[in-house]
């Protein structure tokens, strides 16, 4: 990247990182790529490995390499020595399998500890892994055949995101302004995996319906949604406004299909879409997937190539953008997904470096010495001086104008951050802002509503007010305050330049050149406040030649070569979720800003974060980049079982569509479910004493635990399990999540009314604050509801030109019908921000 910063945005900050456990391991990964110097400290042998290597493997190893590329291994004499260390960090991450008690440890700043299931409810003591979370967040039962089973996501998933949410609330902790006692937060991984499944919860609140496994690739009512067989290679699609089918058939030709106004919309294509999927397939054998790519950005249809490894590891935008780290191991360099933020000025690492090892002390010595109190941190660090002063600089800008803020007020209260953004990924980002105290201004119009207001915008629908009971647009904006603004009118344009003057960030996810065409382009922005932070989430990036792709949550989880992993021996590539990328691109969008408002810390320069959401989905395919690089061959899709695991998958329970997830990651846990299943002869027999024999003999054990599962109350046979000591939970359906005991007591759930649309629970924020539960109480803004106290208070607007406004239809209330087109490109002066 040109015009780059050599200095990283985290250079300065020391982490301690107490090992044990895959999320923390990623979550200190990032910090690391970031430029904090971390310090993975262990007691005793091997901890660092607790949780991340779970058989001894060539891939297992690798993947252990990865996550502590750029670290520093400490190993400490004993629990007094590992807490004299912490109080030398501004930092302590305290990984999920460590067993280590958090509140010893007294950094400077925060500690970040992870857990698998909180601190209250009846999984507290539940055994976890990234299968069972899966499991209890609902996910897997969409995907799949529809006689099942359900299919898993894929190995690391959940303990990926858990760590990127980890990093969310480090970064918070770096942000927030002093505090007398180190703040203590918590993040829980099934919580934090619980924003994957919230909008299937809003689809049932909405529409009523249980969310049901339609079949491979197939999520209803959108259609066609899938991955499909072209000349060469696969390629995904997604098409389900009229609009887009119609473009869609006109790039592959298929005019039959165009005229028939029985497959108009979306619902009506579900109905036969056997029929258009062979139609589909027809045309496709006639070109390639990438010829196929290239047309549907020519005719502005959601289409890419799905990539298997060998693809993503040649893939031209990735490589354009540097979107693979290299890792140096032994003689050879493997590529890995970089972290995936973005930042233009100070980039994060593109070359990791390997794990430090501590020097070895003594004649004789081989492994990492015993490092007295905190001298690996203290070596690290400079002078105290210095990082007091990084500490008296922690509160953002806007938080010193505003004066002090109020002790129980989130860790980002004082920052202001102006949202363009719509749909999912975007409202995410600003919502776990909003959630962490961020006083976020969503700008909407009544001619440019955000869709998830509605799309059909129909009279009746306007004067009915059903833009305002729209569920999951209620779910992903609480917390903010909704300004109407018509970015189309000059007025209109002047106005939000206004507001982005006194802002922190700007997060956009609009299409390709919208923002540009509206006057509010990156660099434009950043001459109107040089110290802001402008997030652009697209799905590629821009500035390259796939930056015009069209888009949805779909199209990132294809286009990242997710799929390619996933499904059974035999099945096309398949797809986990309707909208996988969404609520990832939100996750990482949230943590590259953070990012980029600490560095400014530093520098008190702004800078423009190019965010490709398909990078944000690429970090799930790094077991399978390993594998083919190790391994000199495409991964295998393995349905539900795994690698390191026999037995491992979803098993029947009594009830129609009724499963529970089970897996035995070593011949103990192998044991114990061998008893609970009525096998107890198996624990014994040398037939079943490692995992190259459990998995030869596969077949016969799932069919055992089959057996003994679809007689049983699936809760009933996963706490039998689990009181065993067995990794197994029951597989929920996402419109069960809304009364779940477990989230209950750990006070996962926020309840809100609104007025017009009324009550609704929505899912909670997977970050506690020194025992407290963060997240918004504010509901979702009414179309334009805080336009006026806003432009009053930050736009310079008096009351008798503010009538003006509304008289005008600068500010509107209620959508004006259809959308008009985007206006020519237009000259905006640059103004300097006014102190």
């Amino acid at each position: 990247m040109t015009g780059s910063d050599r200095r990283r945005p985290l250079e300065g900050i020391v982490v301690v990182e107490v090992a044990g456990g895959a999320a923390a391991a990623y979550c200190g990964r990032m910090l690391a790529d970031a430029g904090a110097t971390v310090v993975l400290a262990e007691t005793s042998p091997g901890q660092r490995l607790r949780g991340i290597v779970r058989v001894q493997t060539p891939l297992e190893e690798a993947w252990a390499d990865c996550m502590s590329a750029g670290k520093r291994l400490a190993r400490v004499a004993d629990r007094a020595a590992l807490e004299a260390l912490c109080r030398d960090a501004d930092l302590v991450l305290v990984g999920e399998a460590s067993g280590f008690d958090a509140c010893a440890a007294l950094p400077r700043r925060a500690t970040v500890e992870l857990n698998w299931f909180g601190r209250q409810g009846p999984y507290r003591d539940w055994t976890g892994n990234d299968l069972v979370v899966q499991a209890l967040t609902g996910m897997p039962q969409m995907a799949g055949s529809m006689e099942g089973p359900p299919v898993q996501a894929g190995d690391r998933q959940s303990t990926n995101v858990a760590g990127v949410t980890a990093y969310i609330a480090a970064l918070a902790a770096l942000l927030a302004p002093p505090a007398t006692a180190p703040r203590r937060f918590e993040v829980g991984i099934l919580e934090a995996n619980l924003v994957l499944s919230e909008m299937h919860m809003h689809f049932f609140e909405r529409d009523g319906l249980p969310m049901k496994r339609c079949g491979i690739n197939r999520f209803m009512p959108n259609s066609p949604v899938g991955v499909y067989p072209s000349r060469e290679g696969w390629i995904g699609i997604t098409a389900t406004t009229p609009e887009q089918w119609k473009s869609l058939c006109a790039a592959l030709e298929m005019d039959e299909q165009a005229a028939d106004e029985g497959l108009a919309t979306r619902e009506l294509r579900f109905t036969r879409l056997d029929e258009v999927e062979q139609a589909m397939v027809r045309a496709l054998s006639r070109r390639s997937a990438e010829e196929w790519a290239a047309a549907g950005r020519r005719h502005k249809v959601p289409m890419v190539v799905v990539p298997d490894a060998a693809g993503i590891l040649t893939h031209p935008i990735f490589e354009l953008r540097s979107a693979l780290a290299e890792l140096p191991r032994g003689d050879v360099t493997l590529k890995v997904p970089r972290t995936p933020f973005g930042l233009t000025r100070t980039p994060v690492a593109q070359r990791l470096q390997p794990l430090q090892q501590a020097a070895p002390e003594g004649p004789g010595a081989s492994a990492a010495p015993a490092a007295p109190a905190a001298s690996a941190a203290s070596a690290v660090r400079g002078t105290p001086a210095a990082s007091d002063a990084a500490l008296a600089s922690a509160a953002p800008a806007a938080a010193a104008k505003a004066g002090a803020v109020p002790g129980d007020a989130g860790p980002l209260a004082g920052l202001t951050v102006v949202d363009f953004a719509m749909g999912w990924a975007g409202p995410l980002a600003t919502r776990l802002l909003a959630d962490l105290g961020a006083d976020v201004l969503k700008i909407e119009a009544g001619r440019y509503p955000d869709w998830w207001r509605g799309v059909n915008w129909t009279p009746e629908y306007i004067e009915a007010r059903s833009y305002e009971d729209a569920k999951p647009f209620c779910a992903m904006n609480r917390g903010k305050r909704g300004i109407s603004v018509d970015l189309t009118t000059e007025v209109g344009r002047r106005l939000a330049l206004e507001l982005i003057a006194g802002a922190d960030a700007v997060v956009e996810n609009q299409a390709a050149g919208v923002m540009g065409k509206l006057g509010l382009g990156n660099e434009t922005l950043l001459a109107h406040n040089p110290g802001l932070v402008m997030v652009s989430m697209s799905a590629f990036g821009t500035g390259n030649p796939w930056s015009d792709t069209r888009a949805y949550g779909s199209t990132l989880e294809q286009g990242a070569g997710v799929p390619s992993f996933a499904g059974f021996p035999g099945t096309q590539p398949t797809m986990y979720h309707l909208a996988y990328g969404d609520p990832l691109g939100g996750l990482f969008g949230c943590a590259a800003l953070l990012t980029a408002l600490h560095e400014r810390r530093r520098s008190g320069q702004g800078q423009y974060v190019n965010l490709s959401m398909v990078e944000a989905m690429l970090q799930f395919t790094t077991p399978a980049l390993l594998e083919r690089q190790l391994g000199g061959a495409e991964p295998p899709r393995r349905g539900n079982r795994h690698a390191a695991m026999a037995p491992h998958g979803f098993y029947p329970a009594a009830g129609d569509d009724q499963w529970i997830a089970a897996s035995a990651p070593d011949h103990d846990a192998f044991a114990r479910l061998a008893r609970v299943i009525g096998r107890p002869g198996w624990a014994q027999d040398p037939a079943f004493a490692t995992l190259e024999r459990r998995a030869a003999r596969h077949d016969e054990i799932d069919a055992a635990i089959a057996a003994w599962s679809s007689i049983r109350d699936r809760d009933e046979a996963a706490q039998l399990l689990q009181d065993a000591g067995v990794a197994a939970a029951p597989l929920h359906h996402a419109e069960e999540l809304f009364e779940n005991a477990h989230l209950e007591a750990n006070g996962f759930y926020i309840d809100l009314v609104r007025e017009f649309s009324g009550p609704q629970r929505q899912g909670g924020i997977a970050i506690v604050q020194d025992g407290r539960r963060l997240g918004a109480r504010q509901p979702a803004p009414l179309l334009g509801e805080h336009s006026r106290e806003v432009l009053l208070a930050r736009a310079g607007v008096d009351p008798a030109r503010y009538e003006r406004l509304v008289r005008d239809d600068v500010v509107t209330f209620a959508p004006k019908g259809l959308r008009s087109a985007m206006p020519p490109a237009v000259e905006v002066p640059a103004q300097r921000r006014i102190a």
